[in-house]
């Protein structure tokens, strides 16, 4: 087994057992905000990543007025606070103090700076960030929650060994060369295949129907290796193969959790508009 692999196997040994127990014991936990606390130390893990990103095509973000921006949403998330600032606000104020910050550091590409900071603080804060208001959601935010994680993991997993064992043509070459069609599919159907039998066998305890499993799958299945090849296409305009290598085998941080940044912010929206529970 090459250094790479052992590597890998070590992460997932260590990694998904320590996130399982993460995501059940969620912000309850003695009053301590456990789960908000490990997405906040992932948007800052990321963050980092995004200078690496960045300095892929010569910018430099202020990265610390991402920081503060960050620390405030993810504050304002949790049932505890009651501030209720209105996103609209946070993107406005961040905007407003890159764009001034900018006219004192005298940087080559100003622009670039400010775009990448405002669209870190959408892509971590309001996209990756949404797992911590989705997992507290009133009565059905941890089964959710772990249910996403387990759905994207099981695409991951088949869209992997699908693609690897019997595909041929290349979804998008140009962004991510190993993608294949036929591990496309079989993710999305293993993520179905998944949140039909949850449903089936009373994993959701009736709190939702199977019309809402149905969709939670098509959005970590479908949705979520969108968030995959989005990543993959920042990567490569940035010469990058993986954000960093914190996770070794793994790559970094937001190689990880580019399918969440995408099937997350969506799975909120669906369980705020078309869940019903308590009703």
């Amino acid at each position: 087994m090459t250094a790479d692999k052992s590597s890998r196997t070590l992460v997932n040994l260590i990694g998904i057992p320590s996130l399982l127990a993460i995501i059940i014991v969620g912000d309850s936990f003695n009053n301590i905000p456990v789960f908000s606390v490990f997405i906040g130390i992932v948007l800052y893990l990321g963050v980092r990543e995004i200078t690496i990103l960045a300095a892929g095509k010569s910018g430099k973000p202020a990265i610390y007025l991402l920081l503060i921006f960050l620390a405030i949403l993810q504050l304002d998330r949790h049932p505890a606070v009651q501030w209720d600032i209105p996103i609209q606000v946070l993107i406005l104020g961040i905007t407003i103090t890159a764009m001034t910050w900018e006219l004192f550091r005298r940087e080559a590409k100003p622009l670039l700076n400010i775009t990448m900071l405002v669209f870190a603080f959408v892509w971590l804060g309001l996209m990756l960030g949404a797992l911590s208001s989705l997992r507290n959601l009133p009565e059905i935010g941890f089964k959710i929650t772990l249910a996403l994680f387990l759905s994207v993991w099981i695409c991951d997993t088949a869209a992997f060994f699908f693609g690897s064992k019997f595909g041929k043509s290349k979804i998008l070459p140009e962004v991510s060369p190993k993608k294949t069609w036929v591990g496309t599919i079989a993710g999305l159907i293993s993520s179905l295949v998944l949140l039909t039998g949850l449903h089936h066998y009373g994993y959701f305890n009736g709190l939702i129907e199977l019309k809402d499993a149905v969709v939670i799958a098509l959005i970590a299945g479908g949705f979520g290796q969108l968030g995959d090849f989005a990543e993959s296409l920042l990567k490569r305009e940035a010469g990058l193969k993986d954000t960093s290598n914190f996770l070794r085998g793994h790559g970094g941080i937001l190689d990880r959790f580019d399918s969440l940044s995408f099937a997350a912010p969506l799975t909120l929206l669906y369980c705020n508009y078309f869940i019903k529970v308590g009703q």
